[in-house]
């Protein structure tokens, strides 16, 4: 597989052609409603369809605006199944003996394991009004600013948006400027990470391939 980077023009003309794979995620388990042995099996990669992510980009209107796709500046998978490093602090109080004696606290380190894949759309122009968003904005507006469905989550931001709401702790701009995997960019997505000033803190990225019958599979490790 490849390190490189590939635009929303790429993403496009990948669909058209029909040939558009998987993107497999680092953290998480997804279900298969039919699986090759049992009902509902286990699959143990979780993943998304590179064909579903772009049919609920392009399709998808914000403030009842449909989505430019050329104005699109980044996809950016980000939230828990990307995070790094891919575990999670469980702590637990239970008796020293059992049943009796001092409390003490034990700490266990568990897989996270999400079942839905958390993309940031960064559109050049903002698609509502708001300069900052708040979880408000999403009962303001009838289209809200997210969707979900099928295992994809998509949330906007405009660039300003991006910008100001990283400055106002927006926990969706940061989230996704620090931890995020920029899955698809162009070239104006460098100036918005030098704007923001912003130091990414993971060391995971994604790499991109085709199989033996051309269809682009993607891998965030």
């Amino acid at each position: 597989m490849t390190e490189t980077n590939l635009s929303m023009k790429d993403f496009k003309r990948y669909f058209e052609a029909k040939r558009l794979g998987k993107l497999y995620f680092p953290n998480g388990k997804c279900m298969i409603p039919h699986g090759p042995w049992f009902e509902h099996a286990e699959f143990p990669s979780f993943f998304v369809h590179l064909s579903d992510l772009y049919k609920m980009v392009s399709g998808w209107k914000v403030n009842h605006t449909l989505v430019p796709l050329d104005d699109i500046v980044a996809v950016i998978a980000f939230g828990s199944a990307v995070r790094h490093p891919g575990v999670q602090e469980v702590s637990r109080e239970r008796r020293k003996y059992l049943l009796f004696g001092e409390k003490v606290t034990k700490v266990k380190k568990v897989p996270i394991q999400p079942n839905n894949a958390d993309f940031l759309v960064i559109t050049g122009k903002n698609l509502m009004r708001e300069e900052v968003l708040e979880p408000i904005s999403i009962k303001t507006y009838d289209c809200g600013t997210w969707i979900r469905k099928g295992g994809i989550h998509l949330v906007n931001r405009g660039v300003n948006q991006l910008l100001n709401g990283d400055r106002a702790n927006d926990t969706v701009s940061e989230s996704a400027l620090r931890e995020g995997i920029p899955v698809f960019f162009n070239g104006r997505f460098g100036n918005v990470s030098s704007q923001a000033g912003v130091n990414p803190t993971t060391p995971r990225k994604i790499f991109w391939d085709e199989n033996s019958e051309g269809f682009l599979t993607g891998r965030i490790q």
